[in-house]
């Protein structure tokens, strides 16, 4: 079972400004419990191929860059929590004038397990619509 989810938000700033936030040191600024452990590179620079987990016990998710073009603020990541599902996650920012950015973020989830299959099934498009608002509260409330 797989399922893919998509949704936009606009934050008043520059491009240049938000499309860091949507990388693991940048998210550090914002997500509450976010504390990534940096495999490759260990300082936690973003580029292609970098390493990294998050969680622990059945949420242990191993992270890896697949795309990393900060000129086109675009980044796609592969994560992998082995107790559940696959997921690949896009981000894309676009500027609207120049103190504005229109800001993509797309997941596709596969179930590698029964409780992937129930995460999946418990994820209907609303909420993650709502997850993806949440974000735009956070980085307007902490970063």
């Amino acid at each position: 079972m797989s399922n893919d989810y998509a949704h936009e938000f606009r934050l008043d700033r520059p491009v240049e400004a938000a499309f860091p936030l949507f990388t693991p040191k940048g998210e550090e600024s914002w997500v509450p419990g976010w504390r990534p452990r940096y495999l490759q590179p260990p300082s936690g620079e973003t580029c292609e191929e970098m390493l990294f987990v998050t969680g622990e016990g059945e949420e242990e998710t191993f992270w890896t860059c697949l795309a990393y073009q900060p000129e086109t603020w675009h980044a796609r990541y592969l994560r992998v929590t082995p107790a559940s599902r696959v997921a690949f996650v896009d981000v894309r920012c676009k500027p609207e004038g120049s103190d504005r950015t229109r800001v993509r973020v797309a997941y596709q989830i596969h179930a590698l397990t029964n409780t992937g299959q129930a995460y999946l099934e418990a994820l209907p498009q609303s909420a993650f619509i709502e997850m993806i608002d949440t974000w735009l509260r956070l980085i307007e409330e902490r970063a």
